[in-house]
């Protein structure tokens, strides 16, 4: 993370960067050495170590709620998508936008072991088809947002892996955002994980309540 933020820095010169690290409970690379070891190489880090594992959409949400910066870029702790791909979410702000999604092309469904890959498809069939949201990838993990793009942010309720879809729904249904998606692509080394049945059940029903709530 330190070698990331710091591209980054270089990228961005000129632009003051805030990074805030809120670790969901994890203890596997979260060990409290570690952690003391980012404040300390990077300047002015906030880090929230949640005791309890409460889902993603819960634990960007401690993240974005204690930020105070009229931009926010929201990623993932090992920059899956790069640094390049946060630098131009946040140029597309700059340009005007609300809300920024960054979509991942078939690129990333073809490096997908075959399960996550057929609930990928799906995933994206459902968005489109049945809440009829306004960008083609809800749920890729890189999502940026100034202070009226972040009371829609804030004020989704799920606390699973489906509060990108439902922040994109929210924020879709506000005709006065101007809401725009950046081509994103994942790194060549990242290593995917299969969804357990338990996440997989939770997210359905969580996909049920957005489907109701029109």
């Amino acid at each position: 993370m330190t070698k990331d933020f710091r591209e980054l820095q270089g990228l961005m010169p000129g632009t003051e960067i805030r990074l805030i690290l809120v670790n969901d409970g994890s203890v596997r690379n979260m060990h409290t050495a570690l952690l003391q070891e980012l404040a300390l190489r990077i300047p002015g880090v906030r880090i929230i170590d949640h005791p309890v594992n409460r889902g993603k959409g819960y634990a960007c949400r401690l993240g974005v709620a204690v930020s105070d910066a009229s931009y926010i870029v929201c990623t993932d702790y090992d920059f899956p998508f790069g640094v390049e791909a946060v630098k131009r979410a946040f140029e597309q702000l700059l340009e005007g936008a609300d809300v920024v999604a960054g979509a991942r092309g078939s690129q990333y469904v073809a490096m997908l072991p075959p399960a996550r890959k057929m609930i990928t498809r799906v995933n994206r069939l459902m968005n489109r088809w049945l809440l009829h949201l306004p960008v083609s990838d809800a749920q890729a993990g890189l999502k940026a947002f100034n202070s009226r793009g972040r009371m829609e942010f804030l004020s989704t309720r799920i606390d699973g892996f489906l509060y990108d879809s439902e922040f994109v729904k929210r924020a879709g249904r506000n005709k006065t955002l101007n809401i725009r998606s950046i081509p994103i692509s994942c790194r060549p080394d990242i290593q995917f994980s299969d969804f357990r049945s338990t996440v997989l059940l939770r997210e359905f029903v969580n996909f049920m309540g957005l489907l109701v709530k029109r």
